[in-house]
């Protein structure tokens, strides 16, 4: 897997295989960054990815221009891997966490981040998930207005999940779904 574009274009990423972690497809990748594109300046921003996996898509927006970029993954393996992958941008415009999705969320509010676009490719299928991730990154104000969130699911998500949202675009890969959604209300920071 190699980054798309940007100033690390064409870096080489390692991956960590097993069933816990999925690399995201670079046709998915691409798509999803060239959707993003139409609607988000990533200079000056700040990125959040909730189950970092290898860190693809971290990486990606950082090469694209993101100014900041938090990683989380609960998996110690998959924390090595981002870290071994982030060592390679020579760049130290990010932090990784190994925490619970629910207890990092917690945790950013406590030091008062926000953040502008946020990754979000969970390790498993339960939808009921997404609305918890949702609801606590509403709660706990960890969205700046006009943020954007980038959704891979391996099932489509009720349309009452995302209510807070603008659908920006979805896609359906057969196996996969890809949802790119905007904070448009005062929710934000």
């Amino acid at each position: 897997m190699n980054v798309i574009a940007g100033k690390y274009k064409g870096l080489k990423l390692n991956t960590l295989e097993g069933k816990n972690t999925r690399p995201t497809l670079t046709r998915i990748k691409e798509d999803a960054f060239n959707i993003i594109n139409n609607y988000f300046i990533f200079e000056n921003k700040r990125s959040l990815d909730i189950f970092g996996g290898s860190g693809a898509l971290t990486i990606e927006g950082l090469s694209r221009g993101i100014s900041y970029g938090v990683i989380n993954d609960y998996s110690r393996e998959a924390l090595k891997v981002i870290k071994l992958n982030l060592e390679k941008t020579k760049s130290k415009i990010w932090e990784t966490h190994n925490k619970d999705y629910l207890e990092l969320l917690d945790y950013l509010a406590f030091r008062n981040e926000s953040f502008d676009l946020v990754y979000m490719d969970p390790p498993f299928a339960k939808t009921e998930s997404y609305h918890q991730v949702f609801k606590k990154l509403l709660d706990l104000n960890l969205l700046n207005n006009w943020a954007i969130i980038m959704i891979e699911s391996e099932l489509p998500l009720d349309e009452n999940i995302l209510a807070q949202f603008k659908l920006l675009k979805y896609k359906d890969y057969n196996k996969k779904h890809l949802y790119i959604i905007r904070l448009e209300n005062e929710n934000g920071k």
